[in-house]
């Protein structure tokens, strides 16, 4: 397989990811996969998302909606988050803290990130915030289209949570 064919395929594969991250996967030189990232842009095989410290890439044509989903599904906390709410519908920053086993300011600052991008909702509670999902189908068919792996992953945490 050549080198532009698997680069293509790892962006199709996640889309999202991060460029740092594509270097790593695939053992590509930065100088190189630049090379290539470059002709796949100009061949408009993939869209680039540029941030002032952040690359990500993904397939042409990807709706935006659902790659603002995918940017935070190649999050690793994040996804964590995503996952747990879809899976119960309906979680507090404690589920979340005890679920990650992150201390309470990650926690804060990655809920805070999702209600920001409109990602998650959040309903004003006593003692404790509610934390939902702005759009669980979507979510859920951004995961069963681009992130599979994603779907044994909710299972096992179905399982986890029942053995509690």
């Amino acid at each position: 397989m050549q080198r532009k064919e698997k680069v293509l395929g790892i962006i199709n594969e996640t889309p999202g990811i991060r460029f740092n991250e594509i270097i790593r996967v695939s053992k590509i030189k930065n100088g190189t996969l630049s090379h290539y990232v470059k002709r796949l842009e100009e061949d408009k095989e993939i869209t680039i998302e540029r941030s002032p410290r952040v690359t990500r890439l993904y397939p042409v044509g990807i709706p935006k909606e659902e790659a603002k989903i995918c940017r935070y599904l190649s999050i690793p906390t994040q996804q964590k988050i995503i996952l747990l709410i879809l899976e119960k519908e309906t979680v507090t920053s404690i589920m979340v803290r005890d679920h990650i086993k992150k201390s309470p300011s990650v926690v804060s600052v990655n809920l805070n990130e999702l209600f920001k991008a409109k990602i998650i909702n959040r309903k004003y509670d006593i003692p404790s915030n509610k934390f939902s999902l702005n759009n669980p189908e979507m979510i859920r068919g951004v995961i069963n289209e681009y992130y599979t792996s994603l779907i044994d992953k909710l299972s096992e945490n179905t399982v986890e949570m029942l053995d509690i």
